[in-house]
């Protein structure tokens, strides 16, 4: 099964990007959510060094220039709010999920963890690319070190997908996932198995036996032997490598 990412899925809703000209941008309700969220983050200047989006680029955006879809995500994150209200759309949270940050939060407070857009399956499980990059998503230092007990450098974030983890957790929701190898393993993981990610519930039996079970009753767990379970990165051989602990969901909106 192809694993496929998070821009991919935004396009397929067939989310609108401003393509206006100047002479009406000041009408056009794309440009004046855009020029909300970005007063609500700081200005051009913050928004620019966040996003990376060059200042003269945002600029000519602001005033009814088209924005790629590719910029538009960068800000909408940069911004925290939902590529889809930015966008346009009516009945779209404004509030983006997967950035823990206020707008108005103090830079100082602010680090940058890897998200992946290979989404961790609560079903049968998707294909891990390895070849997947990371992106950078902000998150606040004081949530991620004094709530979480977690340093940038070992902490990622996921998105799941599939039903088999409900109700604990939906399609859609984010993981903060903790991937400082620990001495037990108990709780729900990130897993991969058999090359395909999965988020599953994961418990060691008495007789040595390591379970992997789903929330949902509809999916029934499978057993292995503790041997075939190990921490780090997948090699390919037959074993279940363990990403990391889920720490942290953020859900989604429904």
């Amino acid at each position: 099964m192809t694993t496929k990412n998070r821009s991919d899925a935004i396009d397929d809703r067939n989310i609108r990007v401003s393509n206006v000209n100047s002479d009406v941008a000041s009408s056009d309700p794309v440009v004046e959510r855009l020029r909300e969220a970005i007063r609500n983050a700081g200005g051009n200047k913050r928004v620019s060094a966040l996003s990376g989006v060059p200042l003269g680029s945002l600029t000519n955006y602001l005033g009814g220039r088209q924005m790629p879809f590719g910029a538009a995500l960068k800000i909408a994150r940069a911004c925290t709010v939902s590529l889809e209200w930015m966008a346009g759309r009516e009945d779209a949270p404004k509030q983006e999920a997967h950035v823990l940050s206020t707008p108005m939060q103090n830079d100082d407070d602010l680090t940058y963890i890897d998200y992946y857009n290979i989404a961790a399956s609560a079903g049968f499980g998707l294909c891990a690319d390895e070849a997947e990059k990371p992106e950078k998503v902000a998150i606040s230092k004081r949530f991620l070190r004094q709530d979480l007990g977690l340093e940038p450098n070992r902490a990622l974030m996921l998105e799941t997908r599939g039903d088999s983890m409900e109700p604990a957790l939906r399609a859609g929701d984010r993981l903060v996932v903790d991937t400082r190898q620990q001495h037990i393993l108990d709780g729900v993981h990130v897993l991969v198995v058999n090359g395909g990610l999965l988020v599953k519930r994961v418990s060691t039996e008495p007789d040595g036996k390591v379970r992997i079970a789903s929330d949902n009753p509809l999916y029934p767990p499978f057993f292995t032997d503790i041997s075939r379970v190990r921490w780090g990165k997948p090699d390919g051989d037959n074993t279940i490598t363990v990403i990391g602990r889920v720490a942290f969901r953020l859900q989604a909106m429904s």
